[in-house]
């Protein structure tokens, strides 16, 4: 069924936008005439391709790690927050719980789409876990792939024995790498982009630094072409450090991340993180015990917006969380054009949000 989306600020221009069984058929002036076609004025309002949160663990109570059977609750809540596209990602955790996660149906037809799965574990550098639990942190093992279903993405630590050649076997069976939680210095993770390794999860976070003598894995990955995620709630990394990456990586390789965790959606308290216990305080989720940031409870769309006032220019910022994400990914997302998947977000002119459409479904105006 044929639905216009009418009276949209794009590309410089007000459009109308008609779209068809998920894909956008054509842009258009405003103004045009299209009988019998049920529409939506938006009257003036700024469209934007939908948002991709390739990094986000759960909200409003739920955890992908353990709670996996509400996968289709998460996916409204992102679709109502701004998010149209979501990987569920599933820390460090039990093997069974990997298995158990993948194993969820993701054709849900309502909420975000949801192309696959990310893994942040369990292949990660205890020097550098994080909120992650140690427990469960192994070596890269390929049979514990071979059981899981839809994983598109994978965090690993490259120093690892056998992970560069993990590395090379998850390229060739297109799952995208990212690196994180390592203590790889510049010359390691240069080998692993050079692997097939070509993201760098929560950039800056849980991670080896910069130093002037070993740029470690953030310079290797901008000598690499790689992409940085980059959490930008305002808590994980300073506004300079975000310029910095932004500067630095350039808006087609940066990708915006949320990192959201159970605690997204809901008041200050006492949550779980694959079985670690994180206090949340002023909105800010931590361990109980050591301190270290636990992930965020800033959804993909709020990061955005802080992103902007942090200097980012608008256009970019939203660039940095669709299309450079759907470029990462491989999705035919991020772009408003024929062709495309009909995911958009609308915003007024004070980038606050009006709604967010996924596969072009919407109420038409009565």
């Amino acid at each position: 069924m044929k639905k216009l989306i009418k009276n949209v600020y794009n590309g410089g221009a007000l459009r109308d936008i008609l779209v068809e069984d998920g894909l956008i058929l054509s842009v258009e002036p405003a103004g045009g005439e299209y009988p019998d076609i049920p529409c939506r004025d938006f009257g003036g309002a700024k469209i934007y391709p939908g948002l991709i949160d390739i990094h986000s663990h759960g909200a409003i109570g739920i955890d992908m790690a353990s709670r996996y059977e509400d996968l289709d609750k998460l996916a409204d809540w992102y679709l109502a927050e701004g998010t149209t596209t979501w990987y569920p990602t599933v820390t460090t955790t039990s093997r069974e719980n990997f298995i158990g996660a993948t194993a969820q149906n993701i054709d849900l037809g309502h909420g975000a789409n949801i192309p696959g799965f990310h893994f942040e574990g369990p292949f990660l550098c205890m020097k550098y876990k994080g909120a992650q639990n140690p427990d469960y942190i192994i070596p890269p093992d390929l049979s514990l792939i071979d059981r899981c279903s839809n994983v598109k993405l994978i965090t690993v630590a490259p120093e690892n024995e056998g992970a560069i050649d993990f590395i090379r076997q998850m390229k060739d069976r297109g799952i995208v790498v990212a690196l994180g939680h390592t203590d790889a210095g510049y010359d390691i993770a240069r080998e692993a982009f050079e692997s097939g390794a070509s993201s760098i999860t929560h950039t800056f976070n849980a991670m080896r630094g910069v130093h002037h003598r070993d740029p470690g894995a953030i310079g290797a990955g901008a000598d690499c072409g790689a992409y940085a995620q980059v959490i930008s709630d305002g808590i994980h990394l300073h506004p300079s450090v975000v310029r910095m990456l932004y500067k630095l990586y350039g808006r087609d390789r940066v990708t915006l991340i949320s990192d959201t965790v159970e605690a997204a959606g809901m008041d200050d308290g006492i949550y779980d993180l694959a079985g670690l216990s994180v206090t949340v305080e002023d909105g800010i989720a931590r361990l109980t015990v050591g301190g270290n940031l636990a992930g965020s409870t800033t959804p993909l769309f709020k990061c955005v917006k802080t992103a902007i006032g942090m200097g980012i220019p608008e256009e970019d910022a939203v660039y940095m969380a669709s299309a450079a994400p759907a470029r990462l990914m491989g999705l035919n997302k991020g772009v408003i054009a024929p062709g495309y998947d009909a995911d958009f977000i609308i915003v007024d002119d004070g980038f606050n949000l009006i709604t967010a459409i996924a596969r072009g479904e919407f109420e038409a105006d009565e």
